[in-house]
């Protein structure tokens, strides 16, 4: 049974129309309401505070910067296909999606007050158009997972990671817009532990602060505004990819780190990945760094 999924959801505008160039609270509303017509209880668990959401959505991907409204908005148009990305990483809301709400999307979706046409959900390699949508689709289990990141005959020394959209942390009341290993690694073990039948050993975040470099990056910051001028918050936050050199090797603790990397995919990282943030991917050394879509 899947337990771990990444679909994207093609999305052709109706008409040509600028947006809010955030809609990270729209997505996660339009979500969260296919949730609940589906089960109304699950809806309320998922939605219940201070807890780790099993579920990532993301912002509307593939609109341009509106000439009119410079970052403030973006522009779509019928002759472009818009994406949209869940995941989820809980195994009763992962068979949701599967059997129930995925296949039974209706075919025209509003968002922010775009209106949609929708196409054929991808859930697999197969079924993506371009190799950059190949790269963020995929059904998996905690066992199989776990199986292919530490069972490798050589695991390597180093992991990129792929930044693409808005990522930050929280570290001691202050929002930090950088990818230091111990905030990117502590993350994904509570998340993984939350929701996994199989349990990282928690020494694995000492094993990321004090064994793993960052080695190269490419990352700006950039500032992600939720609601009318960011009154339902402001967040800093960075894009890019970072590599991180794994200093001491231990096949145990290299395979644990290489695990939560793959992890990303689903999990997100950082702060609002329920909400467009955070969306992330580890890269493999061979792989160009590409964008989503």
């Amino acid at each position: 049974m899947t337990e771990l999924l990444s679909a994207l959801i093609p999305l052709t505008p109706s008409a040509a129309t600028d947006l809010p160039a955030n809609l990270g609270r729209a997505t996660h509303a339009w979500f969260m309401d296919r949730v609940r017509a589906h089960d109304h209880r699950l809806a309320e668990r998922l939605h219940a505070p201070n807890q780790e959401r099993p579920f990532t959505v993301s912002n509307l991907i593939g609109g341009r910067a509106s000439e009119n409204h410079a970052a403030a908005q973006m522009h779509v148009s019928p002759d472009q296909t818009c994406l949209l990305r869940v995941t989820s990483f809980e195994p009763t809301l992962t068979t949701l999606l599967l059997h129930e709400i995925l296949p039974n999307l209706p075919e025209t979706v509003w968002l922010g007050g775009g209106h949609f046409r929708r196409a054929a959900i991808i859930t697999t390699a197969e079924q993506a158009a371009t190799a950059g949508q190949r790269l963020w689709v995929g059904q998996t289990t905690f066992a199989e997972l776990t199986a292919a990141c530490t069972l490798q005959s050589a695991i390597p020394p180093r992991i990129t990671l792929r930044f693409a959209s808005p990522t930050v942390f929280k570290s001691q009341d202050h929002f930090l817009p950088y990818p230091l290993p111990r905030l990117v690694f502590e993350g994904l073990t509570r998340r993984w532990n939350a929701f996994s039948p199989i349990q990282v050993h928690p020494d694995v975040n000492r094993y990321a602060e004090a064994c793993m470099a960052i080695t190269h990056y490419r990352l700006h910051t950039t500032t992600v505004r939720f609601g009318e001028d960011g009154a339902r918050g402001i967040f800093p936050g960075f894009v890019g990819h970072c590599t991180y050199a794994l200093r001491v090797k231990d096949r145990y603790w290299m395979g644990l780190i290489h695990l939560l990397a793959a992890f990303a995919r689903y999990a997100g990282i950082g702060k609002e990945t329920a909400r467009g943030m955070g969306q992330a991917r580890s890269v493999d050394a061979e792989t160009p760094v590409e964008t989503l879509g």
